[in-house]
């Protein structure tokens, strides 16, 4: 059942999946600290707040199903609870997470929700079973007690103003068919008012059934109510009661998700509950975390969301308005060359600075708004540290540094499930069990360390652990036996290459093949996304000591301030802050070592790489001097080889469609002023790629 209109549920549902994964983190979060510290009571606080909001918000969508199993994992985190069995609470509150996400994901895609049974046996579990005189007294007593959404179907009566009753009735124990007196009861309060309410429902009726609760709207009287629902030999007693309306008038179901959402964005996973009486259990809580006046409100103020779809259109406007800039200057460097002494120079070159200011700070702020910091993604993976752990029987620890570091929106989503499989694989390949790592003189207990950072227009992630290193004769070894290279190929590599085997297609080096790996399907789907991204890998390796991956990627994939040249006429840019210096070298000073051109710079030999390979033309011998680009690609520096310079100019990423471009060595092109397709260079891949054409003229 809906409360308003479709478009108005779409937007509440957008917003209910977008705050349930905020709150399925925390309850990650707290799970995992009620792991090493059981009688955390802010962590368990955390975790109740979290499941009432995952609880009421859910109810407020339709999605019955989760709002109730919510409740009843509600049962087993009271404090009193918590204390007795504080060291299975913290299993309970994963098993949930993993749960809730796994119906949330149904819900999503319009699915079947999972039962939820692993959970529901967790709780069972926790919870003792009174015995049989607590039984028949519960079953014969009424609470009353409404799930979250019951409750608000009893709202929107109220909304309706209609009269709401809370109806018990008793049935009689003699009764020989208890399915069939429940069913004779359920239509005699049918035919009384509209249910809102009823307990147990109509699909889950236990043989031993003495009480049927129930909360109806009608316009009758209680005493007519009480009349219709007597049903001899069926029901035995009958009590009616009418509801009060509640002081404050009730308010739009989206309201009280905005109100939600709102004190979760200020006060970590805070809600507002909906207009019915509070109980016990939710009153208790408001008085251990009283919110602080105004938080709500002030969030609702301050606080608003964005489709990043709408975010990429205004930077695509601002990407135009920098190449209607550069249009502009060219005119008016025309116009300043044709009319020298003119007075309206002046003005142009004021009005151009003042244009080129502004829409440098828009830029700028426009790119702040796409920027997220890293530890949206590094929270994650604590809890993929200890599931690996878990199930290989390690012990390790998860250290995260850098998580402050601010990463372009896109980006970090195209990296959480290349960094998510390495984490994993260092923790199920890299870190040795507690005993091997005794016997090797380390502590019991591994490390993986992750970290961000800035370097240039870059963003560096390393993934490291203190394991066993990586094997170069048996990457070697394996990469022989699929016939990745050949024997005489393995003779000339050295040490770091060998190592970049492992991102080569089906080759591991696990001995075991286990759910988390070793099917050799991984780390170059890694390498293909972090190349997509126009970024690179590194690798670091000391056998016995551990192994670092290092990626890079761009800081954002919008805008790059470049460097132009030509070759063989063609105009190409690469992101300036690749750049390390510019240089000019004698065809003298070139020489060839082991098929491939090098010049010395100083007191270093690079490799020269010659662009105009790609095309038909060779290279000219017999050109004196040359003028060599020096790149910096990660911790390596090569020499680009170009015929002439043609400065420097911020440029605008336009992705190119594969069906024009296809080509690892291109990251994108650009439009300049006067309308000429620059293309941009992957810098990266195009150093990968040429490094190992040998020389035109070099012998074999």
């Amino acid at each position: 059942m809906t409360f308003f209109p479709d478009e108005r549920s779409s937007e509440l549902r957008d917003l209910f999946f977008e705050s349930s994964a905020e709150i399925l983190q925390g309850m990650n979060d707290a799970g995992l600290m009620l792991e090493e510290h059981p009688n955390d009571k802010e962590s368990l606080r955390r975790v109740r707040r979290a499941v009432h909001t995952l609880k009421g918000d859910s109810a407020a969508c339709g999605y019955r199903e989760l709002s109730e199993l919510a409740h009843e994992l509600e049962d087993v985190l009271s404090p009193e609870f918590a204390r007795e069995n504080g060291s299975l609470i913290a299993e309970v509150v994963l098993t949930a997470a993993d749960t809730f996400h796994e119906i949330l994901a149904a819900y999503r895609n319009n699915l079947q929700p999972p039962d939820g049974g692993a959970l529901r046996e967790h709780i069972q579990r926790l919870l003792k079973k009174p015995d049989a005189q607590s039984l028949k007294t519960a079953a014969t007593e009424a609470k009353f007690s409404w799930t979250e959404y019951e409750r608000l179907m009893i709202a929107e009566a109220f909304r309706r103003a209609e009269l709401v009753y809370h109806v018990a009735l008793h049935l009689d124990p003699e009764a020989l068919l208890p399915a069939a007196a429940f069913e004779l009861a359920r239509k005699a309060l049918e035919s009384a008012g509209k249910i809102l309410a009823i307990h147990p429902e109509a699909g889950a009726v236990p043989a031993d059934i003495l009480l049927i609760e129930a909360a109806i709207s009608s316009t009758k009287s209680a005493d007519w109510i009480r009349q219709h629902c007597h049903v001899p030999s069926v029901v035995s007693k009958i009590s009616v009661h009418k509801v009060e309306a509640p002081q404050a008038a009730p308010r739009d179901l989206l309201e009280i998700l905005l109100e939600s959402e709102a004190a979760a964005v200020s006060a970590g996973i805070k809600t507002t509950l909906p207009v019915l009486p509070a109980t016990p259990e939710e009153e208790e809580e408001h008085r251990e975390a009283p919110a602080p006046a105004g938080l709500a409100h002030a969030a609702a103020e301050n606080t608003l969301r964005v489709d990043a779809g709408r975010i990429d259109t205004v930077m695509n406007l601002v990407g135009e308005m920098i190449i209607g800039k550069s249009m502009l200057q060219r005119a008016i460097a025309e116009f300043e060359s044709r009319y020298a002494k003119d007075s309206l120079r002046g003005k142009f070159s004021d009005a151009l600075a003042f244009q080129a200011r502004v829409l440098g700070e828009l830029q700028k702020s426009v790119m702040k708004i796409r920027m997220v910091p890293v530890d949206q993604l590094f929270r994650r993976f604590p809890r993929v540290v200890r599931d690996v752990a878990k199930s290989r029987n390690k012990d390790i620890v998860l250290e995260v540094s850098g998580q402050n570091t601010d990463l372009d929106k896109s980006i970090l989503d195209a990296l959480a499930e290349p960094l998510a499989h390495m984490v994993r694989n260092a923790a199920d390949h890299g870190i040795e069990t507690a005993a091997d790592r005794v016997a090797a003189g380390k502590p019991a207990r591994g490390r993986i360390c992750l970290n961000a950072y800035h370097e240039g227009d870059q963003v560096v992630i390393e993934v490291s652990d203190d394991g066993h290193g990586l094997d170069r004769e048996k990457i070697l070894h394996r990469a022989l036996e699929r016939k990745i290279l050949s024997a005489e190929e393995a003779m000339r590599l050295n040490e770091s290459e060998t190592l970049q085997l492992i991102f080569a297609p089906g080759l591991s080096t696990a001995d075991e093949i286990t759910e988390i790996s070793g099917r050799g399907v991984g780390l170059d789907v890694v390498k293909s996304a972090i190349e997509n991204l126009k970024g690179s890998v590194e690798l670091e390796s000391e056998r016995g000591k551990g192994t670092t991956f290092r990626l890079l990627v761009p800081l954002t994939l919008a805008s790059i301030q470049a460097l132009l040249f030509r070759v063989n006429g063609r105009l190409y840019a690469v992101p300036l802050a690749s750049v390390v210096e510019i240089t000019r070298i004698m065809s003298g000073e070139i020489h060839r070592v082991d098929n491939h051109e090098v010049f010395q710079l100083r007191q270093q030999v690079l490799t020269l790489v010659r662009l105009d390979r790609l095309g038909p033309q060779a290279v000219n011998e017999n050109s004196k001097r040359t003028f060599v680009v020096v790149i910096g690609a990660g911790s390596r520096r090569f020499g680009l080889a170009v015929d002439s310079l043609m400065g420097e100019e911020e440029l605008v990423i336009k992705a190119l469609e594969d069906k024009l471009v296809n080509s690892p060595l291109v990251s994108g092109a650009s439009i300049l002023g006067d309308g000429t397709v620059v293309l941009i260079l992957n810098v990266p891949a195009v150093v990968s790629f040429l490094s190992r054409i040998p020389a035109v003229g070099a012998t074999a």
